[in-house]
């Protein structure tokens, strides 16, 4: 049957069943000592390094809406926006678990499709889902992931390290997934939403690559400072600005924007670039001497970066960052992006 719901049976047989759709490679590790199935998940640690761990939470309505996003991209983008945590501090995974707050009416299938998205996202990440915990609630789903990585070599990356002279730098193009939500809230007669490269737009949307290669990459080469593009450019950097106490100039010409971005939304690309959020891309500082080292070596890798500007001194009590246009002229950017309390 595909109708049958939550309540219609028992939360073990729910995550007998939700074990079984993950790939045999995510369920278990050599060094995962114990996973599914027991009060607490275990695994094994190499001397000398350290234990990196995040957790995020998505909350329908606020997060995600099932209208808009099917029940594996859901899954896939749940585990997707940690790992990127992962990434940018340079650890490599180990173990997630996840946690489900269920009112009783989904349907099994669904959520199946749900662990299924998990499982792809969780081979690309080459992380073990070690456990989790499901609990009912009183409305709508929320999906918690706590994920656990481990530094190489000691090394690791933190938002706290740019220093004046350094470049900035952003793997990857940005815009792109703010501009897939723009599609979502358009009219279904508005043709951008039919566009060849409207598909583009979603996918970088609903389905994210998390750079743990790369993070791990820029880590071995001894950058220091890194985060994940979030909540937008601006507020990523304005708080990798103030963690670092340093100013930045941005080359707004150089901004990666996305060429589909370009196609659909041209006047309004450099704002989905500078505050659309979602890109979880890799924003980071390095000094000029390392820039043909990180650009070779995440080429090898399949990624590319882009420099867009440079650490400052900071001159202010608060940070600021300056906007360059082509033709030189400079200007204070606002801040702006995604805040969760907000606007309320």
């Amino acid at each position: 049957m595909t109708d049958r719901q939550v309540r219609d049976i028992s939360e073990f047989a729910l995550i007998r069943e939700l074990e079984s759709v993950l790939p045999a490679g995510v369920r278990s590790q050599p060094n995962i000592v114990m996973g599914i199935g027991d009060d607490a998940a275990i695994a094994s640690v190499n001397p000398g390094q350290s234990i990196v761990v995040s957790t995020d939470t998505l909350n329908a309505g606020v997060h995600f809406r099932l209208d808009w996003t099917s029940w594996h991209d859901l899954g896939y983008k749940s585990l997707a926006v940690n790992l990127s945590d992962l990434a940018a501090m340079g650890a490599t995974p180990i173990l997630a678990t996840i946690n489900l707050s269920l009112n009783g009416s989904e349907e099994i299938e669904d959520l199946l499709d749900l662990y299924r998205g998990i499982g792809q996202c969780a081979e690309v990440g080459r992380i073990v889902i070690a456990g989790g915990d499901i609990t009912r609630t009183l409305s709508d789903i929320s999906i918690s992931v706590t994920v656990i990585g481990e530094t190489r070599g000691g090394r690791y990356m933190t938002r706290r390290a740019a220093v004046p002279g350094d470049c900035i730098w952003v793997t990857g193009e940005i815009g792109a997934a703010a501009a897939g939500l723009q599609l979502s809230l358009m009219p279904e007669d508005d043709p951008r939403k039919h566009a060849t490269t409207a598909d583009i737009l979603r996918a970088a949307l609903h389905l994210p690559v998390p750079r743990v290669i790369a993070g791990r990459t820029l880590a071995a080469f001894g950058v220091r400072c890194c985060m994940d593009l979030s909540d937008g450019l601006t507020a990523d950097l304005l708080k990798m600005l103030r963690a670092s106490n340093v100013d930045a100039e941005i080359n707004l010409g150089d901004l990666p924007v996305s060429a589909a971005v370009m196609a659909l939304f041209r006047d309004d690309a450099l704002d989905l670039a500078l505050y659309g959020g979602e890109d979880y891309e890799l924003l980071f500082t390095a000094p000029d001497w390392l820039s043909n080292q990180i650009s070779e070596g995440l080429e090898l890798n399949g990624v590319r970066a882009t420099i867009i500007g440079q650490v400052l001194p900071r001159v202010g009590p608060d940070a600021r960052i300056i906007g360059v246009q082509r033709h030189g002229a400079r200007s204070i950017i606002r801040p702006g992006g995604f805040d969760h309390f907000q606007g309320q």
